[in-house]
């Protein structure tokens, strides 16, 4: 039987025990979400596009990188680089460059990682994940509290203000050794908080391509008047050696090839600090004010080994913006909210390169020595929206919003306008690589609504039927990191449009959702055989998520989630004489999930297993390369030695599996991979106090 036809009867087999009786449990604790509205509901009114990694989920994951956890998502297919960084596709082709960051939104608290205009495709390393009480995705277009660069999904990463005191040590493979402490202070009821720190060194699975990070974060709750306070602050860093791809057809299956790094001069540095405070007020009865105001700090210097010659980027931005709205019980059957949103920010990038470039005469003399780029952009964002949820009937409620968001760049190049040397010498060949447009401003304003009908078919049965519009605005990258004779990129806003229909059951012992969705992309932004970064290409894309979890004894829970999607070019455009239109989008595979079976041996053991797939994909827009696909065995085992001590331990790649993290195919290269991790365990030992 084919992975397809299993995910099938899988999905057939979870409809069927969704309306059949169970054994009773015990009802699980009510969990939370805010990533909707900026609010606290309870989860189980959530979309259904939006999935829920709770904390006792999470602590079982443990997850040393944060693709392990997104993993257990449906619609995620986020890829693995190396070291801590990542390349997010949330119900699309796994992206890359500003293209990725600018189509998922990650967020800490309901507030952006970086700025609308100054997004980076790894910037989720920045999160404190690693004691998250828990993690909220949107599969999709998000509500009107949100707005550019969540064109295909969000992540939201949200840690307590309180708990008990923890401190963790974990050993595991490749030197790997991590320690964690969180300690909380103040009383429930009154001025409280919880100071987190996360303290990583990992050796690398590859030659010279470990990382150490350092993560700190304090939050604080407290009743100030009449307002309910809180407050917080995470600071990162990161400090990594960089591998590159390995090269040749199926290289990822050699174990010798798989652990060279062919740039061991590769290095990634990133420092991050974020601080926020909101707070909330009942104005009367029937109406909360609720705002948040937060500041943004980031520096990151990498060597960007991809590129011919290794020129080294440094990128820093700084920004502070605010989060408003007021949320008015109209009437017992209407919900209304209205807000205004704004930010602020400074980006500043260069790009300098110390050693002649190594290759061909032409490579030596368009790729120069020196500065290619240098500039800064001032950036104002600012939107207003409204958000209405109306429960006109008994079984039937609306929600309904609205968004208008305005960005605005003013660009300053600080290095020489055109593409010559940085001293104005012009390069040979027909000039340098790298152009440098003149100083410009950029404005880019868009309307996005959204509508979701929900029937409650029965107490455990909910039924719903959604559209939406979503969009990102282009990235400072894209419009002035241009290249060869291009001096002007003339971008607009790229564009999603939605419609899905959704089904969700739950009652005591099972939960089962699907969400068949359909989303057509316009206006994407790429770079053409010119070098160009040119709009106006689109893709389509059908697809159907499921989700499923069933109780069957006190000891046994079986779960599944699972993705078959469908993503095509849709529109004519030449890629080695070959016209893409219709073909499938690369580096996106139909089929994948994960299952697990979970056995709770006595209430001192657990034990889980975990089978992860992802089905094949093209390596190229033109689908001559392909990625023939993987299957991975994890298992976890926990286990409480007392009321304060707990030992896990995780062997993932249980089967030893070669295995490409990612692959990809280039005319320079060819076939390329970043090849996956070996058997690898992890130990970890946990007092709780």
């Amino acid at each position: 039987m084919t992975y397809q036809n299993s995910l099938l009867s899988l999905a057939v087999f979870s409809l069927i025990t969704a309306v059949t009786p169970g054994i009773a449990q015990e009802a699980p604790l009510e969990e939370i979400s805010v990533i909707a509205t900026r609010a606290e509901m309870p989860a189980q009114e959530r979309s259904t596009n939006v999935s829920l990694l709770s904390e006792a989920e999470l602590l079982e994951i443990s997850a040393q990188h944060i693709q392990q956890a997104m993993s257990r998502v449906p619609g995620v297919s986020m890829q693995r680089g190396n070291g801590q960084e990542s390349l997010p596709a949330i119900r699309s082709a796994v992206l890359t460059g500003a293209g990725a960051c600018g189509s998922v939104l990650v967020l800490e608290e309901s507030i952006a990682v970086r700025g609308a205009g100054f997004c980076n495709v790894n910037e989720l390393f920045d999160t404190h994940f690693e004691q998250a009480q828990r993690i909220e995705v949107v599969r999709g277009a998000s509500t009107s509290f949100y707005g550019s660069n969540a064109l295909t999904g969000s992540v939201n990463i949200v840690l307590p203000t309180q708990g008990d005191n923890i401190v963790a040590l974990e050993l595991g493979s490749n030197s790997y050794l991590r320690a964690k402490g969180a300690i909380s202070y103040g009383a429930a009821d009154a001025s409280h908080g919880r100071i987190y720190l996360t303290l990583t060194d990992d050796g690398g699975y590859r030659d010279e391509a470990g990382f150490q990070q350092q993560k700190l974060s304090w939050r604080h709750a407290a009743q100030v008047g009449q307002w309910q306070m809180e407050a917080g602050v995470t600071a990162s860093n990161l400090d990594q050696e960089t591998a590159g791809f390995i090269v040749g057809l199926d290289s990822y299956r050699d174990r010798v090839l798989a652990r060279q790094n062919p740039t061991p001069e590769a290095f990634r540095k990133s420092r991050n600090l974020r601080a926020w405070l909101r707070g909330e007020r009942e104005i009367t009865e029937r109406s909360i004010l609720r705002g948040s105001v937060y500041l943004r700090d980031t520096e990151m210097d990498f060597l960007q080994h991809f590129l011919p010659g290794d020129p080294l980027e440094e990128n820093a931005q700084t920004g502070f913006g605010w989060q408003s709205a007021m949320h008015i019980q109209v009437s017992d059957e209407l919900d209304w909210a209205l807000g205004f949103d704004g930010e602020v920010s400074r980006g500043e990038l260069r790009q300098t390169q110390d050693q002649p470039t190594p290759g061909s005469d032409f490579l030596l003399e368009t790729i120069p020595t020196g500065t290619h780029y240098d500039y800064q952009v001032d950036a104002q964002q600012a939107a207003i929206f409204t958000h209405a949820d109306w429960r006109f009937s008994e079984r039937f409620n609306l929600i309904a919003g609205a968004r208008v968001e305005h960005l605005r760049y003013d660009y300053d190049n600080l290095s020489l306008d055109g593409r010559t040397r940085d001293d104005g010498v012009a390069c040979g060949f027909g000039g340098c690589r790298y152009s440098r447009p003149a100083d410009r401003e950029d404005s880019f304003t868009h309307l996005s609504p959204k509508l979701e009908l929900r029937f409650q078919a029965t107490d455990k049965l909910r039924l719903s039927l959604a559209v939406a519009d979503s969009f990102r605005a282009p990235q400072a990258t894209e419009l002035y990191r241009l290249q060869r004779e291009q001096t002007v990129a003339d971008l607009d806003v790229v564009q999603a449009r939605s419609v899905e229909v959704s089904a969700r059951f739950l009652d005591e012992t099972r939960e089962f959702s699907v969400t068949a969705y359909a989303l057509d992309s316009d206006n994407l932004i790429i770079r053409d055989s010119d070098f160009f970064n040119i709009d106006g290409q689109s893709t389509i894309s059908r697809g159907v998520e499921f989700s499923v979890s069933q109780t069957l004894s006190e000891h046994w829970t079986v779960r599944a989630i699972g993705s078959i999607a469908d993503h095509q070019y849709s529109n004519d455009l030449l890629v080695d004489d070959i016209n893409i239109n219709g073909k499938q989008v690369d580096t996106a595979p139909k089929v994948f999930g994960s299952a697990f079976v979970d056995w709770q041996a006595s209430q001192r053991l657990r034990t889980s297993l975990e089978i992860q797939h992802i089905g094949s994909y093209y390596l190229d827009p033109t689908n001559e390369h392909e990625y023939p696909g993987h299957t991975l065995l994890n298992a976890r085992v926990g286990y409480q030695l007392g009321e304060q001590w707990a030992l896990s331990l995780r062997a993932l790649n249980l089967a030893n599996r070669r295995f490409a993290e990612r692959a990809d195919f280039t005319s320079f290269t060819d076939e390329r991979y970043f090849p996956g991790e070996p058997r690898s365990v992890f130990a970890e030992i946990r007092r709780t106090f």
